[in-house]
């Protein structure tokens, strides 16, 4: 506000000088300077006044909500309302610091004229994940000149949700031993020829549509089909996100355990898995198992903005969700570093009958003897470890190509 009285006190003692000095001086020359600062000033002051006048922006995005990798397209439209003429006119967005280095552009200058409508049209390729909140948009003019500079703000806000990406799973072989028979799935699959097991005598009350009409025909009596129970899994996913697990190897680590993390949920809930998360972070979060889909996506919002930022070490954070296991369940470790302490708790688990699938983050790293040891030492307590160096791997390391595993 003060640069701007300040402007408008110098136009005037301008204005007002060129003027006494035509009053005083005379001629051609100071009349003319007098009406061209009066014009000029007068130009200034409807331009302060009437540029971006009743001006609207509309913001379209192609998502509110993508997935790692994919690209976000933003659309904005200009409708210029006002009849003053606008020399030029810089639209631009507010990006998220994290999103700048994505996008082509979020700014662009153009040179309307009497032209109605103009856009703004960009596009962030690979969008990380995490969710962003994309600001105002801001409209700046001026004059032909350069003397004056004008914006409006257009206030608004739209939130875009990156979730983290998720590799199909063909198979995953994580039948629990100490759950059989323990816990059956609340939704049953769909039964099918392929899971019966044998025939047994009708019933009032079967549906027809079990009935065996081969087994019938040749006994004379009516037979209903028996089918397999299916047996479910208590799956508790730990995601490592202690700070210090990921100091000094490449920021790619983590992403890769959280990609892990939301394409095995997601395979455990399409097999009616009972499915849980224990995320310890500078924010620490647990969510019960449960198999409805609600669930699977509870897990992914929160996966999406997850980060490395746990003071706590990794055996700690397990160590405080083991009283609230049940014998019988399955703990899924995602993590980069494989040590004695993890070592020794796992064997903890496989003694209070909880069995333990270990996927282990190693990147591009190379693997130690110790670490070839400890995995050895996994196999006697019925662990299977997985060593996951690319997300695009997943679905060959669990059908077997890059896996070790034993069973007792």
């Amino acid at each position: 506000m003060w640069k701007r009285t300040i402007r408008w006190t110098f136009w005037i003692l301008l204005v007002f000088g060129a003027f006494a000095n035509g009053m005083f001086q005379g001629g051609f020359v100071s009349w003319f300077l007098f009406y061209a600062t009066a014009l000029l000033g007068l130009y200034e002051f409807l331009t302060e006044r009437f540029a971006l006048r009743s001006t609207t922006s509309t913001r379209t995005l192609s998502s509110h909500k993508l997935s790692s990798g994919q690209s976000l397209d933003v659309d904005i439209l200009v409708t210029v309302d006002g009849k003053w003429p606008l020399p030029w006119l810089v639209v631009e967005d507010a990006l998220p610091t994290r999103l700048l280095l994505q996008s082509g552009t979020n700014r662009e200058l153009h040179f309307p004229g009497f032209n109605r409508k103009l856009r703004l049209t960009y596009s962030m390729p690979n969008m990380p994940r995490g969710k962003y909140v994309l600001g105002d948009t801001h409209l700046i003019t001026g004059d032909l000149f350069g003397l004056t500079r004008k914006e409006s703000v257009h206030s608004r806000t739209d939130e875009v949700t990156v979730y983290p990406r998720v590799v199909p799973i063909t198979v995953w072989h994580t039948v629990n031993k100490f759950n059989t028979g323990i816990s059956y799935a609340q939704n049953r699959m769909s039964e099918d020829s392929s899971n019966v097991i044998g025939v047994r005598d009708y019933a009032p009350g079967d549906r027809l549509s079990r009935i065996h009409w081969g087994a019938s025909a040749k006994t004379g009596q009516l037979k209903t089909k028996e089918f397999e129970l299916h047996v479910t899994n208590d799956l508790m996913f730990v995601l490592n996100r202690s700070e210090g697990a990921y100091v000094g190897i490449s920021g790619q680590l983590f992403e890769t355990a959280v990609t892990t993390c939301a394409s095995l949920s997601r395979y455990a809930i399409q097999k009616k898995y009972s499915v849980g998360l224990v995320s310890y972070g500078r924010e620490r979060m647990t969510i019960p198992q449960s198999r409805s889909l609600e669930q699977y996506m509870r897990i992914l919002e929160h996966l999406a903005i997850v980060q490395p930022d746990g003071g706590d070490e990794f055996h700690d954070s397990i160590l405080r969700e083991v009283n609230y296991l049940t014998r019988g369940s399955t703990v899924v470790l995602l993590t980069p570093v494989l040590d004695d302490k993890l070592v020794n708790l796992i064997g903890l688990l496989d003694y209070r009958k909880i069995k333990t699938e270990l996927f282990y983050i190693v990147g591009g790293r190379q693997i130690k003897e110790d670490d070839q040891a400890r995995i050895g030492k996994l196999a006697t307590f019925g662990a299977h470890a997985h060593l996951i160096r690319d997300e695009n791997e997943l679905d060959d390391v669990l059908r077997g190509a890059t896996s070790y595993a034993a069973n007792r």
